[in-house]
């Protein structure tokens, strides 16, 4: 169904807005994660213990403190951007490790750090090839720790690697989460918009075919009530009825046309031809079974007729509807002037809803008239 521009843009707003949401909705558990993230600074009194067994020196721990208040300006830098470090914070944290190196058998404390804050920048291409290079790095310095303590140096590759990957994948988990969390979103504003333009289409054909015999019988009864009150009391009793019908069927178009009768929209339609003094010939064998089909018929009759008692200027219809083991076919012939089709909104709609259900709608329309064929397939309800 061809859109307008603003439709397009209206649609284009709706959608990034829903899109907005959901980052919004996957960042709900964002405070709770920062608060969290907070609780990763116990890990940090490990570097301190073995001052617990010996005396560190004035040089030790002057480059300790010094140590530490860069990591927790760093740590603090990372907890504000939501725990999404960038490359050069990983590497200082990374740094502050090897250059402590010398000094405590903690160091690891913090390169660990680094590993674990590498798996959560935002390319995971980066944070892997970050990840292996600082794992490289320190097997290569391997001789130099072997000389004085090797466990400190095996346990920091070791459990770096672990933290470090493990932690990849939990920020692959979240990526994924918060993906189909926008997927569903998605979703949910595409249903939405496809279940606005189904009312649309179903008021279209509803109100038009409606107004349209409201507006013939007002005219009719205005022309008899000078020469027969009675009629013309009858034709606006009937004006009224319609009225109240139209009501009733904006209401079923709201929650869904799932029970249009075909059979209930010939009678109508041989109404209001009639009313508009064009000659109705209905041919329509017996239908049962296939109320999918029926419904959307239903609906390509009353936009159909609208249409022949619009602009048609014709004084002869024919409808015909034939079943077949695998379709039915609703054919509409006029004697009106025919000529140049343009496609409004009503024959869009009556496309739309033939295509959903793998239907087919041809309209041929020349000097003898306007030749409109809708057909059903019904294969898949046999």
């Amino acid at each position: 169904m061809a859109k307008r521009p603003s439709d397009i843009a209206r649609m284009d707003q709706e959608r990034s807005t829903r899109t907005d949401e959901a980052s919004a909705l996957t960042l709900a558990d964002g405070p709770n994660r920062r608060r969290w993230s907070l609780v990763f600074l116990s890990y940090v009194p490990f570097y301190f213990i073995s001052w617990l067994f010996r005396k560190p020196g004035v040089l030790e721990i002057s480059a300790s403190i010094a140590g530490l208040a860069a990591f927790l300006t760093l740590f603090y830098l990372i907890w504000s951007r939501k725990g999404r470090p960038a490359l050069w914070q990983v590497l200082a944290i990374y740094a502050i490790g090897l250059s402590l190196s010398g000094f405590n058998t903690g160091w690891s404390v913090y390169t660990i750090y680094a590993m674990s804050f590498s798996a959560r920048m935002g390319s995971r291409r980066m944070a892997v090839r970050t990840m292996i290079g600082m794992e490289l790095v320190l097997l290569a310095l391997g001789p130099f720790f072997m000389n004085y303590n090797w466990p400190v140096w095996a346990s920091g590759v070791l459990f770096g690697g672990i933290t470090g990957f493990a932690g990849l994948m939990q920020a692959d988990i979240e990526r994924k989460n918060e993906e189909l969390a926008l997927a569903h979103e998605e979703v949910r504003a595409l249903a939405t918009t496809a279940e606005r333009e189904r009312i649309s289409r179903d008021l279209h054909d509803l109100l038009g075919h409606t107004l349209t015999l409201v507006a013939v019988k007002a005219e009719l009864a205005a022309k008899l009530v000078s020469r027969d009150a009675q009629a013309a009391e009858r034709e606006m009793e009937s004006v009224a009825a319609a009225a109240r019908e139209a009501l009733a069927e904006v209401r079923t178009a709201v929650v869904g046309m799932k029970g249009a009768s075909l059979t209930t929209e010939l009678e109508r339609a041989k109404i209001a031809l009639a009313a508009a003094n064009i000659q109705a010939e209905i041919l329509a064998a017996e239908i049962d079974g296939y109320p999918g089909q029926e419904a959307v018929l239903a609906m390509a009759l009353r936009e159909a007729i609208t249409n022949v008692i619009r602009h048609s200027g014709a004084t002869r219809c024919q409808i015909r509807v034939a079943p077949s083991p695998v379709a039915l076919t609703l054919s509409i012939v006029d004697d009106g002037k025919g000529g140049g089709l343009a496609e409004g909104s009503g024959l869009k709609g009556m496309r739309t809803r033939l295509s959903a259900i793998g239907g087919d709608l041809d309209i041929v329309s020349d000097k003898s008239g306007t030749r409109l064929v809708a057909t059903a397939p019904v294969e898949a309800h046999q």
